[in-house]
């Protein structure tokens, strides 16, 4: 008898075929891209752009899809989609037109399984599991880094056209494995989405907090590989070694978080999460050594993945199972605009700019700033408590406890 994959490695394939692969793998490829003429400079900036604007399209997709599509259908379409992006740019000859009508494509297919997928686990998931669990759904997105920093130079002499194929075949590889899970993963306990801002101020402040972590990830994951070979003239085998320490921490972050949330709180993780990942991205400003660049690589690539874990675990704490879909749904698309939109801003300050440090200093203050967001949900968390009439503690936990404004 054939044995059931566990919900959460199903996650994690998601995740790994979305995110770690269908977005970050071209951080790897990006260099490459210039090298080997397949695109400028600048076009291979557009192209890392489209992929992000994708993502944002992707949240408008999914809220459509939902009315007539169940969400194990639409995850099992969006990993097919992503294999087949891949498999697409391998074609060199459809030009840039081609490439950015891919790249989105890949992106939309990422929202899509970063929404979708862990709406249909978490809210099934034991309370005093579901930051584990969490974790390693969104584990696959570091995996997917560490699979592309394996694959990528290990196929250098193979050519682009090789690394683009083989990457496809491993999104279709994990489509294939989960394919029967998804076909049958119960709706969650929820009515699909209707796009709704009107928010209750702590999950409003959550989305502020994550929409902004995504301007603070961007020069790492845009511009990392290009970083440490432009401007600090380092080889592409260095590049490739950090940009795998950023996979590394990226693959265990999500994880190792989780365990700390079940242990101190979401809230106080998720703190402590922004400020490390603000001092990752600052470093490079003070220090730019190899210690310095395996440092700031590990901080933010272990923080990257695993605040979205957290966060995702968060808006269903503070907002309750009823509401998940659309808070997080809600907070994925402020992180999808945010990221969208400043990543056009990064790309264009780049195309006329030698150094990177404006951006990390713009991508360190953002990350400071989501730290305050998330102090302030703390300080209003326990001002409600405190008020006379307030919830059982069981009530408290599970949510909601602000009527949306």
């Amino acid at each position: 008898m054939k044995r059931a994959i566990p919900a959460g490695l199903c996650g994690m394939a998601a995740t790994l075929t979305g995110v770690g692969i269908g977005r970050f793998a071209y951080v790897a490829i990006l260099p490459l891209l210039v090298q080997q003429a397949w695109f400028s400079r600048t076009e291979a900036g557009w192209l890392g752009a489209a992929n992000l604007t994708g993502y944002f399209l992707g949240i408008g997709i999914a809220a459509w899809l939902a009315r007539s599509m169940a969400a194990g259908r639409m995850v099992q379409l969006a990993m097919l989609l992503c294999a087949l992006s891949f498999f697409s740019c391998a074609w060199r000859g459809g030009g840039i037109a081609w490439f950015l009508g891919w790249r989105t494509v890949a992106g939309a297919c990422g929202a899509i399984l970063m929404v979708q997928a862990p709406v249909l686990i978490l809210p099934r998931t034991p309370v005093e599991r579901r930051g584990r669990v969490s974790g390693l759904i969104f584990s696959g997105v570091g995996l997917g880094i560490v699979a592309a920093a394996t694959v990528v130079p290990a196929l250098l002499h193979e050519g682009l056209t090789a690394t683009w194929m083989t990457l496809g075949a491993i999104c279709l590889l994990l489509t294939a494995i989960t394919w029967d899970y998804w076909g049958k993963a119960p709706e969650a306990p929820q009515p699909a989405f209707a796009l709704n801002w009107r928010l209750p101020a702590p999950v409003t402040l959550l989305l502020i907090a994550y929409a902004l972590n995504a301007v603070g990830y961007l020069p790492h994951t845009l511009f990392w590989a290009d970083y440490i070979t432009r401007e600090l003239h380092r080889p592409l085998a260095q590049a490739g070694f950090f940009w795998a320490c950023f996979g590394a921490g990226a693959a265990c972050g999500p994880y190792l978080t989780g365990v700390v949330a079940d242990r101190i709180g979401l809230s106080s993780t998720l703190f402590i999460a922004f400020v490390l990942k603000a001092a990752g991205v600052a470093l490079p400003l003070v220090a730019d050594g190899g210690a310095a660049l395996l440092l700031s690589s590990v901080l933010v690539g272990f923080f990257s993945p695993g605040i979205v874990g957290a966060a995702s675990s968060y808006a269903l704490e503070i907002g309750g199972a009823g509401e998940h879909r659309r808070n997080w749904t809600a907070m994925n698309c402020g992180f999808s605009l945010a990221q969208a939109g400043a990543a056009a801003i990064m790309v264009s300050v780049m195309s006329t700019r030698q150094s990177y440090a404006l951006l990390f200093v713009a991508s360190s203050a953002a990350l400071a700033l989501s730290a305050l967001c998330i102090a302030a949900i703390a300080l209003l968390r326990e001002r409600v408590k405190c008020q006379p009439g307030i919830p059982s503690k069981a009530e408290y936990e599970t949510g909601p406890l602000w009527p949306s404004r």
